[in-house]
């Protein structure tokens, strides 16, 4: 199976059945598998061959999804450009891909538009001041499927960019087959059913976007599309679309969460349940959640070499937690059934319970390596495993507990300190709605952990870095401490919703 067949299959299965919605458009399955092959053959006539690669520059909107299958019909690769980097930033990206063309949404041109200029061509979603107009474009395509035959399930699907927290972004390569694995990983994990609607407020030019454009419409069920996240246009979706399912990060669920309280009774009651990620969420807001959303939580824990998610917290894990079983508090879950995961030292060996390593994973779904990088695909993708960068610890159920990235780890005094245990103590705070912790320099100790706190409304600073400290010290050991408190309105956020350290540690060196 190909990923182009998804479209063709439900196509078939379900041909009125609405795919997708966003605003007052929509495309039932039949339209949607017409229009990917529309895509796919006018980029074929264009002159674009197997293995090209194809940027795209745009917001999420009804087109997403179409351009994916499209590409993977095509046998084209897609390259998702993030909508917020600079033009250097999508400069590296296109040069380093080899792009040929590009798929520009018109409110991406002014950005985006001068470094897709140099591309053979580009289309443009609503205008054509960048390229020929998309709706154009489609209508000179053939309904017809053009997948090459000599397309197989080991060629490439895409190739996403990290982030850049660590340096100069690198191209993530993954295959057609290693996303089917992780769409029959999630569709297993999350229990996801035909009859599914799903709402999509996250951005698609992500990890967790891409899988989520696969596995979110695998078995035919029905997406909804906001441009963004707004918690009450998604109250209000939900509402009215009896939305089943959705994807989160903490703060997201916790402005959500405020609206439902302050606000009139709404009917949540299709909910069934929520998954999020980047953060662990605190026991009390997530009993908040199940009682004010009626609905099952799920954790997840993935990256983007690994194709996505490995482990999963479940919904009976989420309700033990709120019964009291503390030790789920700081756990992102056990293993998917496609994933293993294991906790090594740096020579390797596989570590006891409880003792913190690299977290190791081998799963069907893991990328082939980096685009163009062989030292860098050498060092993480090895014949034990994918090497995450990850640091985390296995408790005796199994359970995952990330404790940091390898690269944030602060050694202070030459002890391991991890961000993560910190931002567990700061994060129970009722006064706090968000904690980061960073190393920064110092004289005496090499580095010396700093607290951001983001704090819940308005505060007396003093009064709460007082009682912070104090719970610091009677928590954590004392080359642990943070000896700074920073407060702030927010924290910088890529666009998966994590704390950017990177960013975070240069303003505060």
């Amino acid at each position: 199976m190909l990923v182009g067949d998804i479209p063709r299959r439900n196509g078939r299965r379900f041909p009125t059945k609405t795919a997708l919605r966003h605003g007052g458009s929509s495309l039932t399955w039949a339209a949607l598998d017409e229009r990917a092959n529309r895509l796919a053959s006018h980029l074929l006539d264009r002159g674009l061959k197997q293995g090209d690669r194809v940027a795209v520059s745009a917001r999420n909107c009804l087109e997403w999804p179409e351009i994916v299958f499209g590409l993977a019909k095509a046998g084209l690769i897609v390259v998702p450009l993030n909508i917020r980097q600079s033009a250097d930033e999508v400069e590296h990206v296109l040069a380093d891909s080899g792009a040929r063309a590009a798929i520009v949404h018109h409110d991406q041109v002014e950005r985006h538009g001068q470094a897709l200029s140099g591309l053979d061509f580009a289309l443009e979603i609503g205008g054509d001041d960048a390229g020929e107009d998309y709706d154009t474009a489609l209508a000179k395509g053939r309904a017809v499927d053009p997948t090459p035959s000599t397309l197989t399930d080991s060629d490439v699907q895409f190739i996403l960019y990290t982030s850049g927290t660590t340096g100069r972004s690198k191209g993530v390569v993954n295959e057609h087959r290693g996303m089917l694995a992780q769409v029959l990983d999630t569709t297993i994990s999350t229990e996801a059913r035909h009859s599914d609607v799903m709402l999509a407020t996250t951005p698609f030019f992500t990890a967790g976007g891409m899988v989520r454009t696969l596995s979110w419409l695998y078995l035919g069920q029905t997406m909804i599309i906001h441009p963004r996240f707004d918690a009450q246009s998604v109250i209000d979706e939900i509402e009215r679309s009896r939305v089943t399912f959705t994807t989160f990060i903490p703060t997201m669920l916790h402005r959500t969460l405020r609206i439902l309280e302050e606000g009139p009774a709404r009917d949540m009651s299709s909910l069934r349940r929520i998954s999020y990620g980047s953060a662990p969420v605190p026991v009390g807001l997530a009993e908040k959640a199940m009682n004010l959303l009626g609905c099952d939580l799920q954790q997840r824990y993935g990256l983007t070499e690994a194709g996505g998610q490995v482990t999963i917290l479940g919904p009976d894990e989420h309700r033990a937690m709120v019964a009291g079983r503390e030790s789920l508090l700081t756990s992102c879950g056990r293993e998917t059934p496609h994933a293993e995961i294991r906790i090594l030292d740096d020579d390797g060996h596989e570590l006891p319970a409880g003792e913190v390593g690299e977290i190791v994973i081998r799963c069907e779904s893991a990328a082939r390596g980096y685009w163009n990088n062989p030292e860098q695909t050498a060092k993480t993708f090895r014949a034990d495993g994918l090497w995450s960068g990850d640091l985390g610890r296995l408790d005796e159920d199994g359970y995952l507990h990330i404790e940091g990235r390898r690269t944030d780890m602060i050694i202070s005094g030459g002890f391991n300190v991890y961000p993560a245990e910190l931002e567990r103590v700061l994060g129970g705070h009722p006064q706090v709605d968000q904690a980061a912790v960073v190393g920064v320099p110092d004289e005496e100790w090499g580095e010396t952990p700093v607290a951001v706190i983001v704090p819940k409304g308005a505060i007396d600073a003093a009064a709460v870095e007082t009682q912070l400290r104090e719970l610091c010290r009677d928590e954590l050991a004392g080359y642990k401490q943070p000896r700074r408190f920073v407060f702030r309105d927010d924290l910088p956020l890529g666009p998966a919703g994590k704390v950017l350290k990177r960013e975070l540690k240069a303003q505060l060196s």
